[in-house]
């Protein structure tokens, strides 16, 4: 599992693990403070009740009659009232009153009167003079809790004093089912608010994820891009540790590069330099001897040839090595191809005329590339340089460039004899170079290398094709 993944899976399930904890411990907040708000005014309403009630305790037997008809008109009312979306439109408190002994005198319901309810908690504790308080089922088994309190009456008691002596208890009941809506209501809004919540910090998440995950990811691709050879700009990744975790393997890569670049030019360019410099030194050596002046200007013209040689090579070495060292960077501006193919075509009329060839240059030519003008026009002329080094005397080379969807291909065709199959894993390899049909000497074999390279840099492409009347060489340039 990578890191990324990782960092996902530990924010999903923090995330999750703590909205869930969350909604629970609201959940359980939720029941006991509703209902510490549903029996606090009952308490105000028993003692107010009940301090009203004490003057019917009049010896020898209360009177209630005036209470009865009382709470028959308050049945009767329709409150209308809408409490935060729940309506009310029934009066559904009950009222009873018992004496000492708990034997109930008045009972707004008509229900109880006359029956013993010194053992019901709000009444037992009351005459105690505690705080007298219980919660009795309706009617019916309920298995869930939600059932079980809202089919459920909570009852708050109250003393009822007379000449400042007990003389009875009163009770106030109210069904639960009410502030059980309440609560069922606002557990669902509760979990709708906490699910809304954790949508939006699994998205705030995801989003700081991708933010911090992203560079992880560009860091680890040039890492791999590097190990494979690819040559690759250094991401910008702003100033933290990231970034300079990339400016450092960017760094470590120049190094290494640099070492190992001039351990392996010193030696290429010895080897390469070995047989002109012999060419040269045998010729030299040989013009301190008396000989016939045609076999001495045969000599002399070997010299500037192999020194002409030499200086071609080291020539073209510092330009692939200037290439090369780029590392990705590039000074990108629009190219129009119809200038750089005139100004090469110029370049290239000497060496036409010499051997006889034709230049035809056909398609898109007016299309207009992005990159470095000087790169591109190099790597073009090289391609150019050497479809006449292997075109036939008489020949006909073409330039064809097509302009495609999100590409431009300039296509390089000759007559030649193609490129041998041995020869075609090696053809971009550095001093690789195959004998020229036309003469005897090789080229320096870094054309080609150079081409690929500067394809590279401008996030493109090259490939030769060997067909069976000559090559074909194809760059593709984004657009």
């Amino acid at each position: 599992m990578t890191i990324r993944s990782r960092i996902l899976l530990v924010f999903l399930l923090a995330t999750v693990s703590g909205f869930f904890a969350l909604e629970r411990w609201l959940s359980l907040e939720l029941r006991p403070r509703y209902y510490q708000s549903f029996e606090e005014p009952l308490v105000d309403m028993a003692n107010i009740l009940a301090e009203l009630a004490g003057p019917a305790f009049t010896p020898p037997v209360p009177d209630f009659h005036a209470l009865e008809p009382a709470f028959e008109r308050v049945y009767r009312r329709d409150p209308k009232a809408l409490i935060y979306g729940l309506r009310k439109d029934a009066i559904d408190v009950r009222v009873y009153i018992t004496d000492l002994n708990g034997i109930v005198l008045f009972d707004s319901y008509h229900e109880a009167e006359g029956r013993d309810f010194s053992r019901w908690r709000d009444v037992h504790l009351t005459l105690q003079g505690k705080y007298g308080v219980r919660s009795s089922p309706l009617t019916g088994n309920f298995q869930r809790r939600d059932d079980r309190e809202a089919r459920s009456i909570a009852y708050v008691s109250a003393p009822v004093y007379r000449n400042g002596e007990l003389a009875g208890v009163l009770s106030v009941g109210k069904p639960k089912v009410t502030v059980t809506q309440f609560i069922l209501n606002a557990r669902q809004d509760l979990v709708w608010a906490v699910a809304g919540v954790a949508l939006l910090a699994l998205l705030t998440g995801s989003l700081l994820y991708l933010w911090i995950s992203r560079p992880l990811y560009q860091v680890a691709r040039f890492a791999q891009g590097i190990a494979q050879g690819e040559t690759l700009a250094t991401p910008d990744l702003g100033d933290n540790e990231i970034g300079g975790v990339a400016r450092a393997i960017a760094a470590m890569r120049q190094a290494l590069d640099g070492k190992q670049y001039i351990e392996h030019y010193t030696q290429t360019l010895a080897h390469e330099l070995k047989s002109p410099l012999t060419s040269i030194k045998a010729s030299a050596e040989l013009l301190l001897e008396a000989m016939p002046e045609a076999q001495r200007q045969r000599f002399i013209n070997n010299i500037a040839c192999e020194n002409a040689r030499a200086l071609n090579l080291i020539q073209r070495l510092l330009e692939l090595a200037a290439v090369e060292n780029r590392q990705g960077v590039i000074d990108s501006k629009p190219v129009p191809l119809a200038e750089v193919i005139d100004e090469i075509g110029v370049s290239l009329q000497p060496a036409l005329m010499q051997n006889k060839l034709t230049l035809n240059v056909e398609g898109d030519t007016e299309a207009v590339i992005t990159g470095e003008r000087f790169l591109i026009k190099q790597a073009l002329f090289n391609i150019a340089e050497n479809a006449i080094a292997f075109s036939p005397a008489g020949g006909v080379i073409s330039l064809v460039v097509t302009a495609l969807p999100g590409t431009v291909q300039i296509s390089v065709c000759d007559q030649g004899p193609g490129i041998p199959a041995y020869a075609k894993d090696r053809i971009f390899e550095r001093f690789y170079s195959l004998p020229r049909p036309n003469s005897p000497n090789r080229s320096s074999g870094l054309g080609l290398s150079f081409v690929k390279e500067v394809m590279e840099l401008h996030q493109g492409s090259v490939k030769l094709i060997s067909k069976a009347e000559g090559t074909e060489a194809v760059l593709e340039f984004p657009v």
